[in-house]
């Protein structure tokens, strides 16, 4: 049995913890099954936003016109554009493995409790007072295990031929995201969505303007579904259930159906530790489990599956564990989120939905952006804010955004919320002028006099 100050079980975003454990002298034991760096840096965020800046240099070539330009795109190396984003997933263990100090010990392997603050790893016990549960979430499994459906652990690094049709199945954030870098790249792409909406998390606005402005390269299948699916020949045969029913033929079919918590083989049946039906591990305001020094930290969670998220919760851990803070986390107003998709979307707080059924009281307004001439450069006239404001205290309890380079605009009202919420503040403020948040501006100048409006009848 070795024992250790802290034993933390996932070597993504929490290895972070373990570094600087070790450098405060505590002992750590950091156990990982697979890659160093979690699903983030290796299968997820990163590679796939990477894709992104090559499918949206291939759209500005295709949507030149826009700007009275005629240009046509020749090729696009597909192949390369797969290498160079395999070679960063491939360079992702060794650089996390590389900023661990000698004091922490990793171990390579699958680690199982074996009672509440015993864990064993390749054949060896540990133990520790304190224990960081942090082994993220896997994409849900697929319908047909028998066949090479691919979700998106599969595409980074893709081992396979890339392929010249593709089928993704999924309404969210990451199958859109896919959905819209393979169809820009050049390879035909279906979206096939069980319900009537994508995005179905956003304010229902922001997701309508979002379905008609990404139909417009992407085909989508609403209510639909894949009855049955065949494979031969390197291609996809798939029966498809919908109002009309239809057969496709694809190179690739994708799943992007949701995200499953990897905790079936924790060995937690061996401990006290108590998990949801659906097999996260809640936490407390301190991130602790509901035994005593053990936390649970990220995707697996089930808290916000985000990997900003997750930073976040690390960094809390290493104030409350490491320098003996005691306050409650505190993740601000809500936690915001972004859609790296063609149009982007992004946005903090509650959607009007959200607000309806709580029955409080709220002024919404939607705006264009075109009060900023650098909005206007774009020639594209779909992008709108969306401000939803507390009429008696003018605090800002959501924004909601859609249009380029909306994740960096929102984080203008999530400092406004963070350290003042007051949508006045947004009024008064100087904007650089004609930057792209001037289109906050607007909005902001609209949700007060509409405020002035609803206060007076």
């Amino acid at each position: 049995m070795k024992t250790y100050d802290f034993i933390v079980i996932g070597g993504g975003r929490a290895s972070g913890f373990a570094v600087a454990a070790a450098k405060a002298g505590k002992t750590v034991a950091l156990i990982e099954r697979d890659r160093l760096g979690g699903s983030c840096p290796n299968r997820g965020c990163v590679p796939s936003k990477l894709l992104i800046g090559y499918a949206e240099a291939a759209r500005r070539v295709r949507e030149a016109r826009r700007h009275h330009i005629t240009a046509t795109l020749d090729e696009v190396n597909i192949e390369q554009i797969f290498r160079e984003t395999n070679s960063w997933s491939d360079a992702v263990d060794g650089r996390y493995e590389s900023r661990l100090p000698e004091s922490a010990t990793l171990y390579r392997g699958a680690g199982a409790f074996i009672d509440d603050h015993t864990v064993e790893v390749s054949g060896e016990k540990l133990t520790a007072k304190n224990i960081i549960i942090a082994t993220g979430a896997q994409p849900s499994p697929t319908p047909f295990p028998d066949l090479p459906v691919w979700t998106s652990n599969d595409l980074f690094p893709l081992k396979g031929k890339v392929p010249k049709s593709i089928a993704i199945v999924g309404g969210g954030f990451i199958a859109c995201e896919l959905a819209n870098f393979f169809e820009a790249v050049g390879v035909e792409t279906h979206l096939l969505v069980r319900g009537e909406r994508l995005l179905p998390q956003e304010d229902d606005d922001i997701a309508a303007i979002f379905a008609e402005e990404f139909a417009k390269n992407v085909t989508v299948h609403y209510r639909t579904t894949i009855s049955d699916a065949q494979y031969s020949d390197d291609e996809f045969q798939l029966q498809l259930s919908s109002d009309a029913s239809a057969e496709l033929r694809v190179d690739a079919l994708l799943y992007a159906i949701g995200r499953t918590p990897n905790t079936s083989e924790l060995g937690l049946e061996n401990t006290s530790i108590e998990r949801t039906n659906r097999g996260f591990i809640p936490s407390d305001q301190h991130l602790q489990t509901n035994v005593s020094g053990v936390y649970s930290v990220g995707d697996v969670s089930g808290r916000h599956q985000l990997q900003h998220a997750a930073a976040y919760e690390v960094n809390y851990l290493r104030g409350h564990l490491l320098k003996g803070d005691t306050k409650p986390i505190d993740y601000g107003f809500n936690m915001p989120h972004a859609v790296f998709s063609d149009p982007e979307v992004a946005g903090v707080g509650l959607t009007e939905r959200e607000l309806k059924a709580s029955g409080k009281d709220y002024v919404a307004v939607t705006e264009d952006w075109l009060a900023s001439a650098r909005a206007m450069s774009t020639r594209l006239t779909y992008p709108r804010t969306k401000l939803i404001v507390d009429p008696a205290t003018y605090q800002i309890l959501g924004c909601h955004l859609i249009g380029p380079e909306s994740s960096t605009m929102l984080h203008t009202v999530m400092m406004l919320m963070h350290l003042d919420n007051d949508v006045r503040h947004l009024k008064n403020m100087v904007h650089v002028h004609p930057a792209l948040p001037e289109a906050l501006l607007a909005a902001a100048v609209r949700v007060i006099g509409e405020i002035k409006l609803y206060n007076k009848s």
